[in-house]
């Protein structure tokens, strides 16, 4: 497909995009676009740079350097623009003393929606959310995975062109993530476009077409998922639970061990096709008593990203 049929159905493009902040954080020299139906997955540790892209794209923070184009749009203070975003950052925006009803009543109007059309919406989306119970609580008495929820039926409301979410299944329970998941999948048929930062690899897995690896803010590899997985294909990544502390240096010399990582007490190891996992216990030379647990699964998204930078991806927790 040549480059100007891409962008002209681009619903979002960024071209050497920087943002640099004191201390070299930020991010560097990033180009992506956004098709109309299309999930986009933007992966990496804490302080990689997703959050900064993301509110980027958001309009919520200017770039240092770069351009980024909504719907053939470069002015990021034109409503038009910000109409057609539906946007969850990692910091919900809300009126604490009002209820979340009420929140969600003025975001809504703040995109332009009627009365009729804000009462019928938002009884959906309250019903979808399970928030139905709690609409006329006020946020100050939210939990944080409520407060998640009410920002999701924010972004959600005015039905945008492009969603742009930062963690959105965090604090969320499985029941409201498989939820979220259905929603998203189906706004996808129907040409909404999603970016969403997650450190989730199942979720990035079951629901991105495609996925940015940053590192450092940087892109370091960007691919359609089953593309991405195949570079670990057949490998196995092995985790040890450790009762204390093991030097790496034996375990990274191995040919056979293509990254090691660790992580508070578990030792993450991704082994090259066929190997034996035995073989890693072995050069613990008698010390395998310090493992308490030892796990072999077949390698997922994380694994790749530890494998290009020999850093492990940090666990979402709720």
């Amino acid at each position: 497909m040549k480059a100007d049929t891409v962008s002209e159905r681009s619903l979002l493009a960024a071209t050497g995009l920087t943002r640099a902040y004191r201390g070299g954080k930020g991010v560097f020299d990033v180009t992506l676009r956004l098709n109309p139906g299309e999930v986009l997955g933007l992966m990496g540790p804490n302080g990689s740079g997703k959050t900064t892209l993301l509110r980027l794209l958001a309009t919520a923070a200017t770039p240092t350097g770069g351009q980024i184009s909504w719907f053939g749009n470069s002015n990021p203070r034109d409503p038009s623009v910000r109409r057609r975003l539906g946007i969850m950052l990692d910091q919900p925006a809300h009126f604490e003393q009002m209820t979340g009803y009420q929140n969600a009543w003025f975001f809504a109007h703040q995109f332009g929606l009627g009365d009729e059309l804000t009462r019928e919406r938002l009884d959906e989306l309250f019903r979808w959310s399970g928030l139905s119970d709690a609409r006329d609580q006020r946020v100050s008495e939210y939990s944080l995975g409520m407060k998640r929820k009410l920002n999701l039926v924010e972004a959600l409301v005015h039905r945008p062109s492009v969603l742009l979410l930062d963690e959105p299944s965090l604090a969320l329970d499985y029941r409201a993530e498989l939820d979220l998941i259905e929603r998203l999948q189906l706004l996808s048929l129907t040409g909404t476009a999603v970016a969403l930062a997650t450190n989730d690899v199942h979720l990035a897995e079951r629901i991105c077409d495609r996925v940015v690896f940053l590192h450092q803010g940087r892109v370091i590899r960007e691919g359609q998922v089953p593309e991405l997985l195949t570079e670990v294909a057949g490998s196995q990544e092995v985790e040890l639970q450790l009762n204390s502390p093991i030097g790496l240096e034996r375990i990274r010399a191995l040919p056979e061990v293509e990254a090691a990582n660790v992580e508070a007490d578990t030792v993450h190891i991704v082994l090259a096709r066929g190997t034996n996992p035995a073989q890693v216990l072995a050069v613990l030379n008698g010390t395998a008593d310090l493992v308490s647990n030892m796990r072999v699964r077949r390698p997922n998204l994380g694994d790749l990203f530890l494998k290009l930078t020999g850093e492990a991806l940090p666990v979402a927790h709720p």
